[in-house]
């Protein structure tokens, strides 16, 4: 791996720009603001340290923070704005031949993920410890570079090859439809998650995929094998689990935290999914 921190683009810089014969990990701190104007580059993730990034994805305008990855597929169009000074971003972008090389073996893309995700912990971890690395000269820690960002690029490839599967229940003739369908499902199967605790009415959550009502409604339950209603009530009560076994809130504050509109209302659901009252999970959770 070799890390640098952010090139400054040529006047008109060739394509494709960001592609290189060994994975790169671009960080560190911006001194003023940066525009790299569209190009090609190699598949990579684009996240942000401190600060936000405007980047716009084959037309499509995304801001970044550290809460949010960005997934690149190869081939695919950029360009990056970082309007303010002090800014520091995270770019890793994969060798080229390793992601030719994985994506030929496993028969798939990368572009029914290319989009914004929320950043998870374990990508976090491996990212940050990447950006600790640096360019040490160290034999084993070079290995160990290799692998881990090896394992990222697994990972997203399991994510793609799940993506696809699901994708293939929406009856979309289209290619190119679908994979567009995909994400704003994906997107809005996201923003609930990020937005449980809140009122979620299914007009709500139409629009964050862009589609009408009744067409949301049909194409998610079609692509995810369960409605939205349904989702939303399954995420909450995750949540609800995680409050009742890692807190000591009391459940009818755990009732208003997770989005449910009434402790016996949210009492009925949590007894009927998982035999149990509230109280008596949190006392025995294998229950």
């Amino acid at each position: 791996m070799i890390a640098r921190k952010l090139l400054a683009p040529e006047p008109q810089p060739t394509c494709p720009t960001f592609r290189f014969a060994d994975h790169t990990l671009f960080t560190g701190a911006i001194d003023q603001p940066y525009a790299c104007p569209p190009h090609i580059p190699g598949a990579g993730i684009l996240t942000m340290i401190s600060g936000t990034g405007r980047f716009s994805l084959n037309d499509e305008t995304i801001t970044l923070d550290n809460t949010q990855y960005l997934l690149i597929n190869r081939g695919s169009r950029l360009s990056i704005r970082l309007p303010r000074p002090e800014t520091q971003p995270l770019f890793l972008f994969f060798r080229a031949a390793t992601v030719d090389e994985a994506l030929t073996k496993y028969h798939t893309d990368l572009c029914l993920l290319e989009r914004s995700h929320p950043m998870n912990k374990d990508l976090q971890d491996r990212l940050d410890w990447l950006v600790r690395f640096g360019n040490s000269s160290s034999s084993f820690g070079a290995l160990k570079a290799d692998a881990m960002i090896r394992d990222i690029l697994l990972d997203l490839i399991r994510q793609a090859l799940a993506a696809a599967a699901t994708a293939k229940r929406l009856a979309v003739s289209r290619q190119a439809t679908r994979i567009e369908l995909y994400k704003r499902l994906s997107h809005a199967r996201e923003w609930i998650h990020a937005n449980y605790a809140a009122p979620l009415p299914l007009e709500s959550i139409a629009e964050k995929a862009q589609l009408n009502r009744q067409h949301f409604l049909r194409m998610f339950r079609d692509c995810f094998g369960i409605t939205p209603h349904q989702y939303v009530i399954d995420v909450r009560l995750a949540a609800a689990c995680k409050l009742l076994t890692e807190t000591t809130e009391p459940v009818t504050a755990i009732c208003r935290m997770t989005g449910f509109e009434s402790p016996p209302s949210f009492s009925s659901l949590f007894r009927s999914r998982f035999g149990a009252s509230p109280k008596a999970y949190r006392q025995n959770p294998g229950v």
